[in-house]
């Protein structure tokens, strides 16, 4: 909505003025000025005789963080360059700047302001946005980009996702502060469709206007209440100009109309979640709740997952002076709240973790995991002919047991570390069609000794590991043997290593042999920090495997890979 978008950007240019005014009126004839941050740069290559590379060959990277001091003006500052070979795109570049007065806070750049999980967050843009919390009250708005437009590429094999260029502004206002508070929130993006070319059929150009609430409640100091509430109107496509068809929410649909132009491909739906906390000294818990309506969009969250429903139980409790620790997570949640998918999914998941301090040198941690995934036939009104046999629909469960000893000993100028870890996993397939069963043992024992005034460790690591899945099997071991010192008279030359071997058999297509060497080497002085790093794996290739899996899994064991880098930072 046009009067909207001018009122944000009214209110960010009315605040800038005064901001600006504000520094001339607090600005005293001897200036107090400081700075403080960190600057560095870094650059890593990537070689392998892999048909595919998993990492670019080649790149750069050189970062900055800053944060300049004016009387009682902050002024932080960040950017980032960097850039991947062979890649046809320019330098990718990031900058900008937050300046502080009191309780104003400016943001020009790439910036990144929090609204709520459920209308905008988790993303940044690029513009300008300001915060404003004095005393009770709390305002925030910006205007920027959130997507750059990227052409479909064709002709260099990139595979990146083709997107057009998009817009975005938001507003939020409200009451309280950190403990307890109440917000109102708008947020409203458009894609640009002449942004890009070569976009394919199924992206198409969306407009999104979302209207929200959060909400915080500290209840004496033991109880914390919070909420996010939000309703969204979706254009999937603007290129269809007809008026809105949505049906499932009528009222819905024409209350987002007054903030979105009036199209077929329009949907709307709504969000929702709490949970309530509970802390003490001994014992903390909370109840939690989710519910995302199907067809529920805010591009300001490009990660939020819609139709679902989920509730979840968290508690941890400590016993015996802090001795014995016990954790423990509930949660179930599924889709088609509507009832209209042929098949619904439900998922059930478990956790439970227990750490221990049996002495003052040794410590155990067991912790338990169990996921239930079932399908069931969705909609109700699907005649019987038509629904989804039971032969074809999920039924597994998954459970993984690990438990890790921890134990040490110190002897005058010598530190002795011994640690374990034993992991167990199953999957369990219920249905008799499709039911593939599996078992994933692991084991591990590390041993590390370290010479205190010397500032040297030497360490050893034993792995074992076996896959099996009905008459398949996969069998590993392995030894690394690594080592680390600090060396001069400030200990400030740093150097390890390590070499490992490893033995993989695969059924009975022969054994594998992997060699790994890595090392690196940092210098740090002062403000100054310097380091070079090497990584080799060598798999030595084994022509029965390569036929038993037709040439795909020894990319896996079979190569010849080689990584390294250079960094360096400055503190100041």
């Amino acid at each position: 909505m046009s009067s909207v978008k001018n009122i944000c950007c009214g209110i960010i240019c009315l605040f800038y003025a005064q901001f600006v005014r504000a520094q001339n009126y607090n600005t005293n004839t001897t200036k107090k000025f400081s700075i403080r941050g960190q600057i560095g740069a870094s650059s890593n290559f990537y070689t392998s005789n892999e048909a595919v590379y998993t990492r670019p060959a080649f790149s750069w990277n050189t970062n900055g963080n800053f944060v300049a001091s004016v009387n009682k003006v902050t002024l932080p500052f960040s950017f980032v360059i960097n850039q991947y070979d062979k890649s046809r795109s320019p330098v990718h570049l990031q900058f900008g700047m937050s300046p502080t007065y009191k309780w104003t806070k400016l943001h020009l750049g790439y910036r990144y302001i929090n609204f709520s999980p459920l209308t905008y967050g988790g993303q940044t843009f690029k513009g300008v946005g300001f915060e404003l919390n004095p005393k009770q009250f709390r305002f925030a708005a910006f205007y920027g980009r959130l997507n750059k437009a990227h052409d479909e590429d064709t002709i260099a094999g990139q595979f990146r996702a083709p997107q057009y260029s998009r817009i975005g502004y938001g507003l939020k206002a409200g009451v309280g502060n950190s403990s307890r508070f109440f917000d109102l929130i708008y947020f409203h993006a458009k894609d640009d469709s002449s942004s890009a070319n070569n976009i394919k059929n199924s992206i198409r150009a969306q407009e999104n206007a979302v209207l929200g609430s959060s909400f915080k409640l500290t209840i004496l100091k033991k109880m914390i209440w919070t909420g996010d509430m939000a309703v969204s109107g979706w254009i999937q496509d603007l290129s269809s100009n007809a008026k809105s068809l949505d049906s499932s929410n009528t009222n819905l649909t024409d209350f987002m109309n007054n903030f979105l132009p009036d199209n077929e491909s329009t949907l709307s739906a709504y969000a929702a979640q709490s949970s309530l906390s509970f802390f003490s000294r001994k014992f903390n818990g909370s109840l939690g709740y989710r519910r995302v309506q199907p067809n529920f969009k805010s591009l300001g969250t490009p990660y939020l997952l819609n139709d679902i429903e989920l509730f979840s139980v968290n508690d941890n409790f400590s016993i015996a002076n802090g001795k014995l620790n016990v954790s423990m997570n509930l949660s179930h949640q599924h889709n088609n709240l509507d009832k209209s998918l042929p098949v619904e999914l439900q998922t059930q998941t478990g956790n439970l973790n227990i750490n221990t301090l049996l002495s003052q040198r040794l410590s155990v941690n067991m912790n338990y995991s169990g996921y239930n995934l079932k399908q069931k036939n969705g909609d109700p009104k699907i005649p019987d002919s038509l629904r989804v046999s039971d032969t074809v629909l999920l039924k597994q469960r998954v459970s993984q047991f690990n438990i890790t000893p921890t134990y040490y000993i110190t002897k005058g100028n010598m530190i002795h570390f011994i640690n374990g870890n034993f992991s167990l996993q199953k999957l369990k397939d219920k249905n008799p069609t499709t039911a593939a069963n599996s078992n994933n043992i692991s084991a591990s024992v590390n041993y590390t000794v370290s010479l205190v005034k010397q500032a040297v460790s030497l360490s050893l690591n034993y792995l074992y590991s076996r896959y099996e899945q009905e008459t398949n099997s996969y069998n590993s071991n392995g030894i690394t043997f690594g080592t680390s010192a600090q060396l001069l008279k400030n200990k400030n030359l740093n150097i390890n290593g390590n070499v490992g071997y490893y033995s993989n058999k695969f059924s009975n297509a022969g054994d594998q042999k992997n060699l790994s060497y890595s090392g690196n080497i940092s210098y740090h002085l002062k403000r100054h920090s310097f380091s070079v790093f090497a990584n080799y794996v060598h798999s030595q290739p084994n022509n029965p495997i390569m036929e038993t899996v037709n040439k795909t899994f020894p990319y896996a064991v079979a190569t010849k890979n080689l990584a390294g880098g250079i960094s360096y930072s400055c503190t100041f």
